[in-house]
């Protein structure tokens, strides 16, 4: 698990959804170079536009928590 910092990533599965008005998306990726998915929930200002499957992206990570996902 990484603490804090940026790593290359590619999205395995992504799923919009609506908490009471407010939209977040379940991701789960893996790293490059590894095999172990990772799952996150993060609101849709932390995400770029229609994130899809397949995407390669970065990462952001504070205290081991995703805070933000960016194309490459």
């Amino acid at each position: 698990m990484i603490l804090s910092g940026i790593r290359e990533a590619v999205l395995l599965e992504v799923q919009r959804i609506d908490i009471h008005g407010t939209i977040f998306y379940d991701v789960t990726f893996h790293h490059e170079g590894e095999t172990q998915a990772i799952r996150a929930r993060i609101g849709a200002e932390s995400v770029y536009p229609h994130p899809q499957a397949g995407d390669p992206v970065r990462v952001s990570y504070i205290m081991g928590v995703v805070t933000q996902i960016a194309p490459r």
